[in-house]
């Protein structure tokens, strides 16, 4: 009786040490994986410049696609025509090589608003935006690390990253864009987070 007594005492007494340790302490961890590609170009025709700018990131959750177009005077400064777009898609339309070595988004619907000088309206139209990537620098490595400590809290990131540049081909609306000289990019991340409570 009395053995029976200390083992069940014991249970009790380590039950409710594990239950103290469970209300006291919380964690929550955040892991993403991902790659990215950005570009842009730029086209004189005459008195006037187009720059257009598109970048596409995959991450756990999906893949981010941007797109800016912008047109301005150069004999007056003023701008002539401004579009932006952003979509986000879990389609499998971004892929990259782990080397870094190439990467290509295929077509893919984007909304933009556009803004026009010439009638001072805004209106939203559909675009389909493709582009390819070739790696030419070398890669370069990073990572970072951060700490915050305040009472019981605690909080933790760190991160890595490879990063290359990279020529670019690409279209909006099948108009080629052309290839850029070296004004793009190639990346892979990885990123945790750690917040803790006691």
């Amino acid at each position: 009786m009395r053995k029976i007594f200390s083992v069940t005492f014991a249970l009790i007494v380590l039950l409710l040490l594990a239950t103290s340790v469970q209300a006291l302490e919380s964690k929550t961890i955040q892991r993403d994986n991902g790659a990215s590609a950005s570009a842009w170009w730029s086209k004189t025709d005459g008195y006037l410049i187009t720059d257009t700018y598109l970048s596409a990131t995959k991450s756990n959750d999906g893949t981010d696609i941007y797109l800016s177009t912008y047109t301005w005077d150069t004999t007056t400064g003023e701008t002539v025509n401004d579009e932006y777009g952003y979509v986000f898609t879990t389609d499998d339309v971004f892929s990259i090589d782990k080397k870094l070595n190439s990467a290509s988004l295929s077509e893919v619907p984007v909304n933009v608003y556009n803004w026009s000088r010439l009638n001072y309206t805004r209106e939203m139209e559909t675009v389909k935006v493709t582009a390819n990537w070739t790696g030419t620098g070398e890669v370069q490595k990073g990572s970072s690390t951060y700490v915050s400590t305040s009472g019981d809290y605690r909080f933790k990131s760190a991160s890595s990253s490879n990063y290359r540049t990279a020529t670019a081909t690409g279209s909006v609306n099948n108009n080629d864009l052309g290839q850029t000289d070296n004004n793009g990019d190639l990346s892979t991340f990885k990123s945790a987070y750690i917040d803790m409570e006691k």
